[in-house]
Parts: C-alpha cells; structure tokens; sequence
C-alpha cells in the first residue's frame, strides 16, 4: 500500500454508550489528537431515537427524539440482549440515523468507507462480540467494523494523553470503566488485559432516582402520572431532563441546579403543566445513599464500595501500580475519594474528559493497529525469497567461507595441525595414516570448543556486522515511511539476534551461557563446518604429501628420498617409523612446512564451505533474521504511540 493510500483511512472511535454516544475521528497517517466529531452542534449524543409515522417513517436521535410528540421512542437500549426487539430495532435505527446525518455534513466518509472501531464492555464475550459487529455490519450498513474492549481504549488514550508512561503501562493497571449502565474493571499488566468484574453499577441508575424523587415533589403530580399513563413514551424524556440536570450538577461545583420544562398538557388555568428539576447537595446525598431495588438493596454509594473490594478480592494480591478511572460517571464525587480508599498504594488518575476517553482511544487504536500491521507486512516481504533483506543474507552467507578461511585455518594450524604431529613425534600416534584420522577428530571438536569460538567470534562479528548495515539501509528507509526514526529495525542489540541463533544448530549451548549473537553464530558455523570439512576427506591430504610429508620422509630417509614421493601416499603414511627417528621434524621444520601450505589449506576451506553448506546457511540466517525482525517490529510498536 502506499504512502498516499495510508494517509486517506479514516479510522473512526465508535463509542456507543448506554446513556451517550460519542465518535473520534483520526487518519493512518496523522499524528494530532482524534478530534471529537459533532452531531448537530453536540459533541456528546444522547443514545434515543424515535420513529414517527408508517411507510416512510421519521427517525430522529438524540436530543431530538426526545421531544414530546406521538413517536415511538427508545431510550438506553444499549445491552448484550441483542436478540431484543428493544434493543436491534433502535441500535440499528439509531446506528443508520447518526452515520448518515455525520456523512451528509461532511464529518465522515461514510458507512462503506470509513474503517470504525467499536466499542463494548470488557465482560461482553466472544460470542456476544461476534453479534453485536454483525448488527452494525449486515443491519446498520457499516463496511468496516471491529469491535474493541472498551478498556483497551481508555489505556489506550491515557497512554496517548500522557496520564501513563509506557513503564505504567508495562506496570500493573487497573482500569474502571463507569458508563450509563455498567462498570467494568479490567486489570492489565505488560499491556495484557483481564477481565476482573462487571456490574450494572451504572450512573443511569441515578437519573432513575432524580426523576422519582422530582416527580414527588411536584404539585400537580396526579396530572403528571396521568400523561405518562396515556403515554409511556415521554418518561424517557422526563428521565432525560433530570440526566441534564444530575450532569450539570455532579460536573459542576456541588451548586444548585433548577430547571424548568413544559409538558403537553395544560393546568385548570388554561397554561401549560410544568415540570420543575432541582437537584442539591441534600438530594445529591439522598440518591446516592438510597437502597435500590435494581441493586439487591444496596444503594449506590454502598455498591460502588462494595465492587471495589469484590474487584480486590478478584485480584488475588495482584495490588495495582495504577488505577485509571475512565468513563463520564466517573466524575462523581464518591468515586475518587472511594477508589483511592480502596487502593491506597496506587496512583489513581482520572483524565480531562473522561467521557470521550474511550471514542478517542479506539480512533488511536485504529490508526496504531494498521500502522503496525502495515508496517509488519512490508518487513515480512523483505524477507521473501525475492525479498531485498532475504537476496542480502544468502550473498553474505556465500562469502563468509572466504571471510572465515584464514583465521580457520590458523587457528586449525595451532590447536590441531601442530599438535597432531607432536603427538606422532613423540610416538603416540603410530603413523601418519593416523595423524589424520586423528585431525578429523580433533578438528570436529576443536570446532564444536569455546576456544574455537573466541577466534572465530572477531571476524564472525565484523562480517555480521557488515550484514547489519546493509540491511538497516533497506530497513531505515521503511522505518522512516512510516513516521518511526531511523534503526528502529537495527540489530545491533546481541542478545535480541543470539535467541533467534540459538535454533539454527542442535549443537547451540543453552542461550544464558552465550554472551553475545555472534558466539553462537559461531557454535552454529561449527556445525555446519563439521559436516562440510569432514565432507571433504582429503582435505588433509596435502600435509602428508608436499612439503611436510616429503620432510618426514626425506628426514627419515637419511636425506635421500628411499620411498619416493609416490610411496608416501601409500607405503609410507602407513610405516610404522622409530620414534628416535621422529625427532628431526623439529618445530622450526614443522612452521616452516605449515606455511607453505596454508595457501591450500585456506583454498580447501573455501570449497568446503562452497556448495550445500553455504546454502544450509544461508537458509537458516534468513529464518533467523525473519523472526528477529519481526519480534523487533512488535518490540518496538510501541513508537506507534508517541
């Protein structure tokens, strides 16, 4: 996908309350803030909507629905009943109705090309998920849709906003959600959610007990009673004149707050009946400490207590760091002072606008997910066969039996070559016959040892070293395409790259004993060295034949060659010849015919790397790379965030 085609998604936080409905926008490609979108110069939309009429009737929504006429009304429909006629006919009425009043003004793309992000309470399980993005795929019309925990999203925000660093986030975190109908507690650690407790401890319960307790104290309540007799659609519009008032109320100072509204029918004097609200600190307090029916006898107060202490027994001992309280009936007076009661270790923070908190967290998830996939994608075809990063690590696996060669074959020289041959000087190998079959053993081991390894590891390191930087010059430019710094993709931390080495040989020691990548790349050349030296049985040969064998020979010979240089490929590697004898291949004897050799010890190293050895390696640098990549693609997602 290209750069142009990222930056034209809309990614759209959906957060369909029980009592409100709020909606963000952002682009892949952007990097401000979700803007909160406006439905009819509102940013925070009543969940209601009315049908008028038959045919083709009249929908309206939010404030609107709830105006006093001979509609259908529906009010706090938002639930996992979702085979409900009360709760699929208005979601999807009101789904419909909300898109397209935002597409038409110019807010959205629109159902088919927008990509929304849904949100839903933490309890809601796979099943229920499955329903509810079915509903607003197939009923409500929108193309692209995923539905999100709703703690997800507001970790999400504070981690956006600020209220939490990664290390918090990385941390202990617990999260209460309050909305209109439930609250839900999630407990998360290194970004894994759990869900710890859900209840219908919901601030809608509240507007209930402000309606009831206004309805009594009016003074025609007979009348009133009457007309929500007749019509019982207006008491979710009285309930939602008291919401106001308990919303101007509870995010205000603890002020009085009075309102007066009209209602359809008229007093003996001729005028319209009105409806007077007031809700103070004396009501306040009441609601709040009323026992509920819908709350097994426990008022509100009490139940939020109470789930605070199941929630900490849920827990197990699992204290949190943190305790992040989101939703918009989180601003009620108690919740603070209840939550830091509860949690006297944490830090609890509740951030600005708690109640656009999830909207905004899901359009941040939208845009991080795809950034992220996008970006996981493009590094997962650079290692394709045809793959740039792939073509680089199969060239440099064929070099390095080049690079390897000289320091191999010095080092085979000094712990294998040179003492083989004191051993037959001495008299414990019996002929040159098995001088080398002894070499063929000690360079199998010798290769498998850590002291093979400690010459190796230099050279292996600045040849993987040099494979880094070519692929940071394919990887930078990716990183930077999708607004990460440049090395994001590096690998030059070692023990990111040595677990990935650690399943390319069965040989590889356990990866807490290696103390940095190219020590085991280094155990897993051995391997792969093993098998292609031992390949090669003649490799060597030539230190039987010219110039050290034809020493031995002419030296035991008295200086004149009685074999012949024909007998010592045969004849004489088998001879059995007196240690006393032996003793002229001195050590000056035995460098000096080394040297002369090692240009073709250096050139039968080379070809037998060449060939199935560098293409097995090749092939398992590329899956070692692959992984290592991609885990440092997700390692390091979280730039995403900033």
């Amino acid at each position: 996908m290209t750069n142009k085609s990222r930056k034209d998604i809309e990614f759209v936080g959906f957060d369909l309350g029980h009592g409100e409905t709020a909606l963000a926008r952002a682009f892949a490609q952007g990097h401000a803030e979700p803007e909160i979108l406006e439905y009819r110069g509102t940013r925070s939309v009543v969940t209601a909507v009315s049908k008028e009429g038959r045919g083709k009737p009249i929908i309206r929504i939010g404030a609107e629905a709830l105006t006093i006429s001979d509609a259908k009304i529906w009010a706090k429909f938002k639930s996992s009943d979702l085979d409900a006629p009360d709760v699929r006919e208005p979601l999807t009425l009101f789904t419909k109705a909300l898109i397209q009043g935002l597409t038409d003004d110019g807010s959205l793309r629109g159902p088919k090309e927008s990509h929304f992000m849904i949100g839903c309470p933490s309890g809601w399980g796979p099943d229920v998920r499955t329903h509810y993005r079915n509903l607003f795929v197939k009923a409500a019309g929108l193309s692209q849709a995923r539905i999100v925990s709703e703690s997800r999203a507001a970790l999400m925000t504070a981690l956006e906003q600020g209220y939490l660093s990664m290390d918090d986030a990385r941390a202990t975190v617990l999260i209460v959600d309050i909305g209109s109908s439930t609250s839900d507690f999630t407990y998360c650690r290194n970004l894994e959610t759990d869900d710890v407790g859900h209840n219908i401890l919901g601030s809608g319960l509240l507007d209930t007990e402000i309606f009831e307790r206004n309805l009594a104290r009016q003074p025609q309540r007979e009348q009133i009673d009457a007309l929500l007799k007749s019509h019982p659609s207006y008491r979710p519009i009285l309930e939602y004149w008291c919401r106001e008032a308990k919303e101007a109320y509870f995010t205000g100072e603890d002020k009085p707050v009075e309102m007066i509204r009209r209602l359809p029918i008229k007093t003996d004097s001729g005028d319209r009946l009105l409806f007077e609200i007031r809700i103070d600190k004396t009501d306040a307090d009441a609601i709040l400490s009323k026992p509920l029916d819908a709350l097994q006898g426990y008022s509100w107060r009490k139940a939020f207590d109470f789930a605070l202490r199941e929630t900490i027994d849920r827990l197990g001992g699992r204290d949190p760091d943190t305790v992040l309280l989101t939703g918009g009936a989180s601003r009620l007076p108690l919740v603070l002072p209840a939550t830091k009661a509860a949690f006297p270790k944490a830090r609890v923070i509740r951030g600005a606008e708690p109640e656009f908190a999830i909207s905004r967290g899901l359009a941040w998830l939208g845009r991080f997910e795809f950034l992220h996939d996008s970006f996981k994608n493009e590094v997962s075809a650079l290692m394709e066969p045809d793959g740039e990063v792939a073509q680089r690590a199969n060239a440099a696996a064929r070099t390095l039996g080049e690079t390897l060669a000289p320091a191999l074959v010095d080092g085979l020289t000094e712990d294998c070559i040179k003492p083989a041959f004191r051993e037959w000087r001495a008299g414990h190998i019996a002929s040159l016959d098995q001088v080398e079959a002894a070499l063929t053993k000690s360079v199998a081991d010798w290769l498998r040892s850590d002291t093979a390894q400690a010459k190796l590891k230099p050279v292996i390191g600045r040849w993987f070293a040099g494979l880094q930087r070519e692929i940071e010059t394919i990887t930078d430019p990716l990183c930077r395409e999708h607004g990460l710094p440049a090395m994001v993709l590096s690998l030059d931390d070692s023990s990111h790259v040595s677990q990935h080495l650690e399943g390319l040989s069965l040989t590889a020691p356990s990866i807490g004993h290696l103390e940095t990548d190219t020590a085991l790349l280094g155990t897993t050349l051995a391997a792969i060295l093993v098998s292609a030296l031992l390949a090669h049985a003649n490799l060597f040969a030539p230190l039987l034949m010219n110039p050290l064998g034809l020493l031995i020979g002419g030296a035991v010979a008295g200086g004149s060659f009685f074999y012949g240089k024909k007998a010592l490929s045969g004849r004489f590697r088998s001879a059995k010849v007196p240690v006393v004898a032996r003793q002229v291949l001195t050590e000056k004897r035995i460098d000096q015919a080394i040297n002369k050799q090692r240009p073709e010890l250096i050139e039968g190293v080379r070809s037998a790397w060449d060939g199935q050895a560098a293409e097995r390696f090749g092939e398992d640098l590329t899956k070692m790379l692959s992984r290592a990549l991609l885990d440092r693609a997700d390692e390091r997602a979280v730039l995403f965030l900033i």
